[in-house]
């Protein structure tokens, strides 16, 4: 009688790294179920169990045949990452371009961008950051209206979060200098 053959995941787990992608068909379809029932997204759902499908294999080595079953602990990490997402999903909201004005109600007066937005429609603000280069607009959108912090939007972007930073610097002001005429015609 011969020795019953290994899981993907333990051959994927003692080093066998093109052993994932079996762990990924196996697991796919079961992940994506959970993910959905918290969720109730299929597109948050699908983003949950990519995120939760990078953290099994960055965390493979802390699973513990003794405490349980592979697939519960696959399970569980799924679960945990859709619970993580409506967390966050709850701390901030997406907020649209065309919400620019409501969104950002007056909080300094003093501020400059703060009195442009409070004048301008959304289409204004479209327009502007339609000017910007690809790379400016790119972290105004994700800093702004996806609500993301510059340090996640440098993660995101492979890139360092100075320069994330420079470049949403950058962004603004060159919104806030085209804004600039919208905003004395408005006055």
């Amino acid at each position: 009688m011969s020795a019953p053959a290994a899981s993907p995941f333990l051959l994927f787990r003692s080093g066998h790294a093109d052993a994932f992608d079996a762990v990924v068909a196996e697991y796919t379809g079961p992940a994506y179920a959970v993910a959905v029932q918290v969720l109730r997204d299929a597109a948050l759902a699908e983003e949950a169990v990519q995120d939760a499908f990078v953290r099994v294999w960055q965390r493979a080595r802390m699973f513990d045949p003794e405490r349980g079953a592979e697939r519960s602990w696959i399970l569980s990490i799924v679960r945990n990452q859709a619970i993580d997402v409506l967390r966050k999903r709850a701390r901030t909201p997406e907020r649209s371009i065309d919400d620019t004005p409501a969104v950002y109600a007056l909080r300094d007066p003093s501020d400059t961008w703060q009195l442009v937005l409070a004048g301008l429609t959304g289409e204004h603000v479209k327009q502007a950051l339609a000017g910007l280069p690809e790379e400016q607009q790119q972290v105004v959108v994700r800093t702004y209206y996806q609500g993301k912090r510059p340090v996640d939007v440098a993660r995101e972007l492979g890139l360092p979060e100075g320069t994330v930073r420079s470049r949403l610097r950058l962004g603004l002001h060159k919104l806030r200098d085209s804004l600039a005429p919208v905003r004395e015609a408005l006055e």
